[in-house]
């Protein structure tokens, strides 16, 4: 089988005709990178429809090896694999679904250590499908070492909850785990799945809806999670919203996608990555380095339009909200990043200034 463009193409042309996606989206989820915590009842639906969405690398970081009695719920696994790791079952279900997906399993047990083991991959997300506050507080305290929102879902019998943690406030309010939930004995002692019991297709319907907001923020289209709480009650088919921050209805400014076509000498771009992200990889064009939890800061010169730029888009949405909020002139962001300026098509029409 020819793995190509017209392959991927093929393969992805149902979500590209959605206006919110498109070659654009598609090639934004391309470029990107998600870590996956936990091979089990939530990560069997994310795992696969993170994959079949086409997000470029899928690392999942999982110990454990399959039981008889995770197959009520974990459909990534089967009979055949007992006693084998679960991350073999997730890699191999990726792979089946979109063979260009780059599928990583790490059979380790993430602990302190989580900002050294994860930070190398360096994910876009973190999706927390752990199924202990024990490893949950590891998460969190890893993912705002590294910076980075966590999709967050959690479940109990025919219950969930759901949201999305950003410690950095790069997408939305600056809220963890640790703000909801306190780090305390207590906390740490709530029985999980293997006490309590839970639905299998509760675990299925709450997997693929954090591979939604995953996608979602990868796309930085509609109204994640970020500081709201969905709470699911399956048994009765409820659904319960609870605010985790004030609303912020300055942070709704529309900004478009926009091209290399449009820079001129009047616009400025405004590179929002981390200082170690631009060393790693520079874009191929001028720009000025503005970290993006320094963007208050920013004074642009007098008579100069911005267009933000990151690594594959999330950020410099984001950015040029804040920014067009602050009374900037903004043009819009650069579509795909510097990962699509770095590609063959883009740099040969891109000037460098």
């Amino acid at each position: 089988m020819n793995i190509g463009p017209d392959f991927i193409r093929s393969r992805t042309a149902r979500h590209r005709r959605l206006p919110e996606i498109g070659d654009g989206g598609a090639a934004r989820l391309a470029g990107a990178r998600v870590a996956v915590v936990g091979a089990g009842g939530l990560g069997s639906t994310v795992i696969p429809y993170l994959a079949a969405a086409g997000v470029g690398r899928i690392d999942v970081f999982d110990d454990d090896v399959v039981e008889l009695s995770n197959l009520n719920r974990q459909i990534l696994h089967s009979v055949q694999r007992i006693g084998q790791p679960k991350v073999d079952s997730a890699v191999a279900a990726g792979q089946r679904i979109a063979p260009e997906v780059e599928m990583v399993g790490h059979r380790v047990r993430l602990g302190e250590n989580f900002a050294e083991v994860v930070g190398p991959v360096r994910p876009d997300v973190v999706i927390d499908g752990s199924d202990s506050f024990d490893t949950r507080f590891i998460v969190d305290a890893g993912a705002a070492d590294l910076g980075v929102p966590v999709v967050f879902g959690a479940l109990m019998q025919w219950s969930a909850q759901v949201t999305i943690f950003d410690a950095a406030g790069t997408y939305g309010p600056a809220i963890r785990l640790t703000d909801i939930f306190p780090d305390t004995t207590q906390v740490r002692a709530t029985p999980g799945c293997a006490e309590m019991g839970i639905l299998g297709s509760v675990a299925g319907m709450v997997g693929t809806m954090l591979a939604t907001e995953a996608i979602k923020l990868l796309l930085g289209v509609g109204r994640t999670l970020l500081g709201r709480m969905l709470v699911i009650d399956t048994l009765d088919m409820t659904t319960t919203e609870i605010p985790l921050a004030p609303s912020e209805a300055g942070e709704t400014i529309r900004v478009r996608a926009v091209t290399p076509q449009v820079l001129d000498a009047t616009t400025t771009v405004v590179d929002v990555r981390r200082a170690d992200e631009v060393a790693e990889f520079p874009a191929p064009l001028v720009t000025v380095h503005v970290p993006f939890d320094q963007l208050q800061h920013f004074a642009p010169v007098a008579g100069q339009r911005i267009v933000t730029l990151c690594r594959t888009g999330p950020r410099s949405i984001r950015a040029a909200q804040r920014l067009a909020a602050a009374g900037h002139e903004v043009v819009g962001y650069l579509d795909g990043g510097v990962q699509a300026l770095n590609t063959p098509a883009v740099t040969s029409e891109t000037s460098l200034r």
